[in-house]
Formats: C-alpha cells, structure tokens, sequence
C-alpha cells in the first residue's frame, strides 16, 4: 500500500478487491499504521505493524513512554492513536464551547447574539462569533494537528476520516452556512450537561432542521395546528397539521443522501400514514432530490407514477402536476398527497410569497 501514486476518493470508485486492501478496514483497527506527510506533496503511508518496527524501531502498539505517565494511559492512548481516536483526548477551549453553545440555542429556536433561525433567514457564523476568537473555533472544523495541506488533498475523500470535526458548512437559502453539526457534534452537544439538548432527530442536519420550521409555520399560516417531532406508533412524524376540517398531514422532510434504504423505509411509513387516512406531504430539499427520490421508488415497485420516471428537465410544476394525478388515481399506488421544496417552502413564508410576517410573530412560533 505504501507505493501506491493513486486511491480512489469516492466510494463508488473504490473496490478493496482491486486494491488488495482494505482502508476502511485498516483506519479502523490497529493492524496498520497510518502516517500523514505533507513534506513534498501530502500523502497518507499505511505500515504494518512489523514494517512500523522496522522503519521507526519501535512498536507502534508499545511506544517510548514518558517518565510519569501511567502504563495502562499511555497503552491505551497508543491503540487510540492507530485507530485515529485521538479526538477522545481533545479538550475544547472556552470560545469552542461559548459557539457550540449558541448553535445549540439557534438550532432550537432561540435568539442568540440578537440573531434568529429564521427571523434572519439563516445568519452568518460571523454574526455568532464576533466576540469570539477565531482560531480557538478551528479545532471545531478539523483536526489541527493534521497540516492544511493534508485537509486540501485528502479531506473530501470519503474513506477519509477527520477525527475532530464538530461543525461543516452546508447549503441553506442558497448560501453557505457554517454551523451545520455534524453527527459528532450532535453527540458532544446531546451528551454533555454543559450545553441544552438538541430538539429533532438525533441524525439530522441543519437543512432538515430548517425545513421543519418552515413545514410548521407555513401550516400555522394556514391556520392549522400543528407540532414538530410527533410520535406516532413505532415512528416519529417530522411535522404533524390539522386543518379546520379534522383532516391530518404528515410532513415528512426528505435531504439528499446515498442511503437508498432509508428512502425505501419513508415511502413505508406514509404508506401506512396514508391507510389511516392521514396525508402523507414530502418535503425535498431540492428538486433534483425529489426527482431522485421519485425515481426510486417507482424502480423499486413502491409507487407507480404515470409516465415512468422523470428526467431532470421537469419543472416543479410539471412534477406536481403529475403526482397529483397518480394520487387522485384509482389505478396507480401513490400515497403523498403533495410535495414542495425547502426554498418553495421558504418563498411561501419567509419570501415574497409569503404573508409578511413580523419579527416578533416569528419569534414567538415554537417548532
């Protein structure tokens, strides 16, 4: 593996069978090494552990231990390190944590540092921080340890694993954000007394957190009650309405993903929402991922739309236009009622589309 000049950095191009190793396999347990050289051109090295000995006359498993550490520590921080575990032993500075902290107050609802979700439509991390200093906020991006170099060329690629990274940027109302969580930044924030507990599933990320937002309040404005995160047998609805009339929907938000099955498993659930005659409404985070998502299902039998599955030329209109028509048909099986997308969603509340809300209407509606 060492003389290797190329490795694949997506999944879809990489097979351990052609490469005669594993990556996965090998930054997840200590039979190899991984070292990181920026000196040249970065480049990544896996050793085995005799060839570890060999190059560096030391076991990578038993190295030099400083006088006064514990044996067992230092034993146990040594595997950690083969394992790309060192973030166990990082220590997040006040700044780190006073961010982490206001994220967390955004994410649910809250105003923070005179700033709001959606009151400001999204604000910029600048706003959050401005007091803050901003080299005490990297490690929450990425392993500084790791030279910038070795982020460049290898951070994108998905066998690559950043062991600290607590926050990415993401996409939302066509510009960037950068306090999006990722899922170990859930987890810090979830499972420690120090900061408040995330509203939502423990697995989503900002877009989706948005979307639901937006789901509520567009029901709100339609005078319908509403509630976020309402549990419903073995599932929880992501966004739940009842209209003047008794009639139920389930808002079911929808991001973009390579997990097919998980896709399958949401067809399911407003399927069965849908015999208990609650209308199931998908929400995408965009129109390709409707259009995707659409396709899908129809491939796999779970739904039937009229003409086969779309190409990516049809407008929303168009696309609603036939959804609607399979599922007010007798002949096809479609259950989602109706769809929409996180900026349509976004137009028709918050946009000029929408009813002109004041600040302190939004600031006072709960998701």
């Amino acid at each position: 593996m060492r003389d290797w000049s190329r490795i694949p950095r997506d999944d879809t191009e990489y097979d351990p069978s052609n490469a005669g190793f594993d990556i996965p396999k090998a930054t997840s347990g200590t039979d190899y090494v991984l070292m990181v050289n920026t000196f040249d051109r970065p480049r990544l090295q896996w050793y085995s552990r005799g060839q570890f000995k060999d190059r560096f006359l030391c076991d990578p498993l038993n190295p030099p231990r400083p006088q006064g550490v514990d044996p067992d520590q230092w034993s146990e921080q040594a595997e950690d390190r083969i394992r790309g575990s060192t973030s166990a032993t990082v220590t997040l500075n006040e700044d780190a944590k006073t961010l982490l902290n206001r994220i967390a107050r955004l994410w649910n609802g809250h105003e923070v540092c005179d700033v709001h979700l959606l009151a400001d439509q999204c604000p910029t991390i600048s706003q959050l921080s401005a007091d803050l200093d901003n080299d005490d906020l990297k490690q929450l991006y990425y392993n500084t340890n790791l030279g910038r170099e070795t982020l460049l060329a290898f951070g994108t690629a998905d066998w690559f694993e950043d062991t600290t990274r607590f926050l990415k940027p993401t996409s939302v109302f066509r510009k960037r954000a950068w306090y999006d969580l990722t899922q170990k930044g859930r987890l810090l924030i979830n499972g420690k007394d120090e900061f408040p507990n995330l509203r939502g599933d423990p697995y989503e990320g900002l877009v989706h957190r948005i979307t639901v937002a937006l789901a509520c309040l567009h029901d709100q404005i339609r005078q319908r009650k509403t509630s976020s995160y309402h549990d419903w047998k073995n599932y929880t609805i992501d966004a739940i309405a009842k209209d003047q009339h008794g009639q139920s929907y389930a808002n079911e938000i929808l991001t973009n993903h390579n997990n097919l099955k998980l896709y399958r498993k949401t067809y399911r659930k407003m399927e069965e929402l849908h015999t208990k005659g609650i209308k199931p409404v998908a929400i995408f985070d965009s129109r390709e991922t409707a259009y995707k998502v659409f396709n899908h299902w129809h491939r796999k039998g779970l739904a039937e739309l009229p003409n086969g599955p779309f190409n990516s030329e049809f407008s929303i209109k168009k696309g609603k236009e036939i959804t609607t028509e399979a599922y007010h048909s007798n002949q096809l099986d479609w259950v989602i009622s109706d769809w929409t997308t996180t900026w349509t969603l976004k137009q028709n509340t918050l946009g000029p589309n929408g009813p002109d809300l004041s600040r302190e209407q939004i600031l006072s509606f709960n998701w």
